[in-house]
């Protein structure tokens, strides 16, 4: 009976053992996933000012071009 409960005691020590392993190696995935977020928001804020910096100078410069055609034409 006695070798039947040490048996149980160090089969729980060892779940127990690998649970503490699975929670260190959750937190470290959590701490991994969070910097991955915070670089892809700062990619994504880089990549909508260049969009919106680059849409206007397409625009200007599609109105210039409109402009001008406008004034050889006419």
């Amino acid at each position: 009976m006695a070798d039947e409960h040490n048996e149980l005691t160090r089969a729980l020590g060892r779940i127990e053992g690998k649970l503490d392993m699975i929670v260190a190696s959750q937190a470290s995935q959590n701490e991994r996933l969070d910097a991955m977020d915070e670089r892809l928001r700062h990619v994504e804020q880089q990549a909508a000012r260049v969009g919106a910096i680059s849409g206007g100078i397409v625009a200007i410069g599609t109105a210039l071009a409109v402009e001008m055609v406008r004034r050889a034409i006419g």
